[in-house]
């Protein structure tokens, strides 16, 4: 009764934001292919044509040449005309059988098209026009349009029978590894609906394929199902060429795989590109599909720039009833949200988002445009010094630079500069300038260039971008995307930056700028298009904590203290009530207000059931979670020196007091969104004062580990639901960490075996496999863990599953260990049968 009245209360919390969108049953690009190779030889052995005709889900690859008229299978005099008799005849022995065919062709598409329309194939072709979906398999049978060509090649005129394999998929080659860059460097190529891998019997297993057979090489099937998740689409042609034969297993096992399908839209239509916080994935279109590896939860994360999507992160367990399809929903965000810096240069330097900084700085001057007004004038050596980059939440983290800007005089050979520093080495130098007339976006020797060429005495709206899932560097000029590209390491410098000033060599900016604007997070192209037409942007504080107090609140203040002296002996018998009970009423499951998030993903919600995650930049995040750690430790804080080394290592002393009191100043503002959190300085430490109101996963599982007898079955229970979500603070890199992290690995894996051993004693294998993964998750070579999670798959009949992850271990093992592992399948089951 209590299950039902949960899953009722889950339903109705997502009601509204997680619509379940009825998909067409079976589509065709929910489903994979394998393709095997047409030479002449097997053209004339039929056996290609055998294996087709007995096993489903296959298809054929062939190239043909066309010499006048005719046209013969390459190094043939093998008519096509014949092959396509022979795929006819395959399609009237199986009804429900579908072939697509990949032909390899240059010439005029035209000559194909014919000698294809006078086939008796030319009633059973799928066509799909560019641009729509793709229908299910029902409708393909049903209408007997079962064979679907796809061309590659350079071809002249425009076919409507064949689909141009490059129009239509993305491609990936699993013989060598394809840098992200060159799939995402057309914005289209990541939206295409299916997925082609070419050479997959060319993967790097060390092992011939003749070998392969299905209790073998588990790297083929952990190959697919890590591109399935990187690409966020299902592998749908697997092309092996003349080795088709050794791997009539792989669709079989894909298949056993369920998957997490879904679309992130706006109004009217999808996203063209959906980034990850998922540290598997890359960058997905805007209809998704991952997989989901036996009993293991799924968190996923996904953003895209200048929206804020509904829900925010979608939880997928084992035991949901999980619908066709989930549909997120984006919201375009304001422009003010993230803004960490505002300057308009009304005659004044002033930051309208921080009115109480001053700036100074050398040789500039205010002045009046006849376009723009009033604007900043930085000749030649002039500057101004914005102060440390920490100020604006820049180093580690995702970030929008933006500016109108005009050049009096463009260095033809040189750098004119509009925002950067002076410091050099990897990362650690911020240059935002043009070189040689090009928009550069420079990170010291991590930069990109732009070919727009800007002129002189003409205003420019310019924006760099950078995205840290991606490491994308992206530049716009007058609103429009003009280049960019990924995988770049994120900034991390420390010295002041400047505008109008960049690099050691001393560069200038030579010109005027005016209403720049800094964020902390990546704006999307359109915010970006706006800003470029000078929208306005209204800036609205945060509210703080006042101490003053008016007459009204005063009397609302002593008319409370009778109440609040009432429930004093309450409070009292509650706190005595033992932290053991205040934590079991938490259900880390049901997403609650006035709460922070360490296991898995960084999350932080308000009182006023607000996700409010972004407000905590990079240092900032860092120093909560530095004091909130040594708080719970030692229960005193953590000292201010221990702050200062850890948190600004490598910083001048007279620069760190500065910083941390800034930092400090963030934190607590944030802070004042949640109900009855603080933090304090006394006596030389930093301490987290935590009210029982407000719940944190990591305290709650730091409690129940200090249970000196032991966490009872209900405890356990409790403890595997808080940290389910995964490692602490996944996709976090700071080496103060390690030994945090190693201690709650150790703490997790212990407790979690205990738990799991209890499900196999009751003969519960579903709650085993749930729990064996996760410990899986926090040591992948953990054997009791494995064996626990080999033995929930055997006892529901998923033997098959067992020895695929019995495989997937052994290799694991071998790349880590440098030897074989010593125990085979039957060997491990028993050997750890009579142990646990």
């Amino acid at each position: 009764m209590l299950l039902k009245i949960r899953l009722k209360l889950f339903l109705l919390l997502f009601t509204g934001i997680v619509f379940f969108v009825q998909a067409r049953a079976n589509d065709f690009a929910d489903n994979s292919f394998l393709i095997g190779q047409l030479t002449p030889a097997e053209y004339s052995s039929n056996r290609l044509f055998d294996f087709i005709k007995d096993n489903n889900w296959t298809g054929l690859e062939l190239a043909i040449n066309s010499d006048n008229k005719e046209i013969n299978l390459t190094n043939s005099t093998i008519p096509f005309s014949e092959i396509l008799e022979k795929i006819e005849l395959l399609l009237q022995n199986e009804e429900s059988k579908i072939i697509p065919v990949f032909i390899n062709y240059s010439g005029n598409v035209h000559v194909l098209d014919s000698v294809i329309n006078a086939s008796r194939l030319s009633n059973q072709i799928f066509y799909l026009p560019q641009g729509e979906r793709w229908p299910s398999i029902e409708y393909l049978v049903q209408a007997n349009r079962r064979v679907i060509f796809f061309v590659e090649g350079d071809i002249q005129n425009e076919s409507r029978i064949l689909h141009e394999t490059t129009n239509y998929a993305l491609e990936i080659g699993a013989s060598q590894i394809t840098p992200n860059s060159a799939i995402l460097k057309r914005e289209s190529n990541i939206n295409k609906e299916l997925f082609k891998i070419s050479n997959f019997d060319r993967l790097p297993t060390g092992v011939s394929t003749s070998l392969v057979n299905r209790n073998l090489f588990p790297e083929y099937i952990n190959f697919l199902l890590e591109s399935w998740t990187k690409y966020g689409k299902k592998p749908n042609f697997l092309f092996v060429e003349n080795s088709i034969y050794n791997f009539g297993f792989i669709i079989e096992q894909l298949n056993s795989f369920e998957a997490v399908k879904g679309q992130v839209r706006t109004i009217g239509k999808n996203f063209e590109r959906v980034f990850w916080k998922n540290a598997e994935t890359l960058i997905t279109g805007g209809k998704f599909s991952f997989p989901i590896r036996g009993g293991e939860e799924m968190i996923l994360t996904p953003f895209v720039p200048g929206f804020s999507l509904a829900p925010s992160q979608l939880t997928i367990t084992a035991e949901m009833v999980k619908p066709e399809q989930y549909s997120i929903l984006a919201t375009p965000l304001l422009l003010n949200r993230g803004l960490m810096a505002s300057f308009h240069f009304e005659n004044e330097l002033a930051d309208v988002v921080n009115p109480e900084r001053n700036f100074d700085g050398n040789g500039y001057t205010f002045s009046q445009d006849i376009d723009r007004g009033n604007v900043l004038r930085l000749p030649e050596n002039a500057n101004v010094n914005l102060g440390h980059p920490e100020l604006y939440g820049l180093p580690n983290s995702s970030f929008t630079i933006s500016c109108f800007v005009k050049f009096i005089d463009i260095l033809e050979f040189g750098d004119n500069a509009i925002l950067g520093n002076d410091e050099t080495g990897y990362r650690r130098g911020l240059h935002l300038v043009l070189r040689s007339g090009h928009p550069y976006f420079g990170l010291w020797a991590n930069d990109f260039m732009s070919d727009e060429l800007l002129e002189t005495n003409k205003w420019y709206h310019l924006t760099w971008r950078y995205i840290l899932e991606t490491g994308q560097q992206a530049i716009f000029v007058n609103g429009q995307y003009v280049g960019g590209s990924d995988g770049h390491p994120p900034y991390s410098g420390t010295n002041d930056i400047f505008i109008g000033s960049a690099l050691s060599g001393g560069a200038s900016l030579r010109g005027y700028i005016d209403n720049l604007y800094i964020w902390n997070r990546p704006l999307g192209n359109e915010e970006i298009n706006r800003l470029a037409l000078d929208e306005e942007i209204i800036y609205e504080p945060a509210e703080t904590p006042t101490t003053l107090l008016s007459t009204r609140n005063i009397v609302i203040i002593l008319a409370s203290i009778a109440f609040i002296f009432l429930l004093f002996i309450l409070i009292l018998l509650r706190k005595m009530n033992a932290r053991k009970q205040s934590i079991l009423v938490n259900n880390p499951e049901t997403p609650t207000k006035n709460q922070i998030q360490l296991f898995g993903e960084f999350k932080a919600i308000n009182e006023n059931n607000e996700d409010v995650s972004d407000l905590f930049t990079p240092k900032v995040r860092e120093l909560f979670i530095f004091t909130l750690i040594h708080s719970m430790k030692n229960g005193i804080g953590a000292s201010i020196p221990d702050v200062n080394e850890t948190l600004w290592y490598g910083i001048e002393a007279k620069k760190v007091a500065n910083n941390r009191a800034v930092t400090l100043n963030k934190l607590r503002k944030i802070l004042a969104h949640f109900n009855k959190v603080e933090i304090t300085s006394q006596n030389g430490y930093l301490h987290l004062n935590l009210s029982e109101d407000f719940f944190c996963d990591y305290v709650e599982a730091f409690n129940l580990c200090k249970i000196p007898e032991g966490m009872s079955r209900q405890q356990l229970q409790l403890f595997f639901h808080l940290v389910k979500k995964g490692r602490l603070l996944k996709g976090v890199d700071w080496a103060w960490l390690d030994e945090i992290r190693g201690f709650t690995g150790n703490q997790v894996i212990d407790n979690l075996l205990k738990l799991a051993l209890d499900y196999k004693k009751e003969n519960k294998p579903k709650e085993v496999e749930k729990v064996s993964q996760r410990i899986l998750d926090y040591d992948d070579l953990n054997e009791e863990a494995l064996y626990l999670q080999i033995w929930g798959l055997q006892k529901t009949n998923n033997s098959h599953l067992a020895k695929f992850n019995f495989e997937s271990f052994c290799s694991k093992y071998q790349k880590t260990m440098g030897e074989s592992y010593a125990l085979n399948f039957k060997e491990f089951t028993h050997h750890y049968a009579d142990q646990l």
